[in-house]
């Protein structure tokens, strides 16, 4: 036994240290640290060069734990959804874990639920090093400003798909999307144009907003009696329309909706066929998102496209480029948009 001890003791002891690596390459143990872990900003090629021959000759191998304390580096991102039910959120996952995984990094997938509560939460794992960065689509306004304001100045990375002026960004081109859809409405000789507008923030009223705006713009008229604001359920999209059609009837009635989300638009379609309004002869129906699914509705939908795939591939790219050099610019990128034509939006009924 005491011999297997002693064999066991010689075998540990002649394991490498980052201290023999340091003393073998004539620099400091910080600087074999700095190189190990990629951090290269102002240490010459030729004392890379020397570190890492040394630690080829020592059949060096850094301690993996130890490794990602000092760096903070799980190798994985954090990416926030509001909610798992909108096939849009899972467009943006897929093309953030393919840009992931090519760059050696897991993506961790939190759900909040709308919930400002989940939203800390998730920004504890970031601080508590769970992840390297998050990718944050913040639905909670402002209720979080001054605690995110607190991490950024800690250097912990972050990424925003939604508008946020001090994180780096990915967004759909501004107003390009809705202008694109009051225009193809009004090119159909739609004068009557109705909201369904749900969202779990008030103050997320960003699309609604523009939409009328661009209507004002183009002289035709705005009616509160069109417009239903409601909650992000199919449910609330359901009810909401049926609230719009109990309340305007007749020649009150809009001759088309803009729905929010293609979510919320399977919701619009079964509360027109329940009330026996035919899409598009009665009403067009248009919305926002060209989830996957759209396509395939009875009639197919008219849709925006906001590349969310790439959203989701660009937001990755900024969370890891934001590891690699925290004090870099802030970075705002923005995707195309592109109205698809579809049979749910036809002539304004004579």
């Amino acid at each position: 036994m005491e011999k297997k001890a002693v064999e066991k003791k010689r075998t540990r002891a002649k394991r490498a240290t980052s201290y023999d690596v340091a003393r073998l390459a004539g620099v400091s143990q910080t600087t074999v640290s700095f190189v190990i872990n990629g951090m290269i900003a102002g240490i010459s090629e030729e004392t890379q060069a020397r570190v890492r021959d040394a630690i080829a000759e020592l059949n060096f191998h850094p301690h993996a734990a130890a490794r990602n304390l000092a760096r903070r580096a799980s190798h994985t991102l954090g990416f926030v959804i509001p909610e798992a039910g909108n096939p849009h959120y899972y467009e943006m996952i897929q093309g953030a874990k393919a840009y992931a995984q090519q760059h050696g990094y897991n993506l961790n997938i939190r759900i909040t639920d709308f919930q400002v509560e989940e939203e800390r939460a998730a920004l504890h794992m970031l601080t508590h090093q769970l992840v390297d960065a998050l990718i944050f689509i913040v639905w909670s306004g402002n209720a979080l400003h001054s605690e995110i304001h607190k991490v950024l100045q800690q250097d912990y990375p972050i990424v925003n798909i939604t508008f946020y002026d001090e994180l780096d960004t990915v967004l759909m081109k501004q107003a390009s999307g809705e202008r694109q859809v009051i225009e193809h409405l009004a090119g159909l000789g739609h004068r009557r144009i109705g909201y369904i507008y749900g969202v779990a923030n008030p103050q997320m009223s960003m699309r609604l907003d523009t939409c009328l705006k661009t209507q004002q713009e183009m002289g035709i008229p705005v009616d509160e009696r069109w417009i239903s604001r409601c909650g992000p359920t199919l449910e609330d999209g359901y009810r909401a329309c049926q609230e719009l059609l109990a309340r305007c009837v007749g020649e009150e009635r809009p001759t088309a909706l803009v729905v929010v989300n293609d979510l919320l638009a399977h919701s619009v379609y079964r509360a027109l066929h329940v009330a026996n309004i035919a899409i598009p002869q009665d009403i067009s129906v248009i919305s926002f998102d060209n989830t996957p699914i759209s396509a395939y509705m009875t009639p197919p939908l008219t849709t925006v496209d906001g590349e969310f795939r790439r959203q989701g591939e660009l937001a990755a790219r900024l969370a890891i480029e934001r590891i690699a050099d925290p004090k870099r610019p802030l970075q705002h990128l923005e995707t195309h948009v592109q109205l698809i034509v579809r049979a749910s939006t036809g002539p304004a009924p004579v």
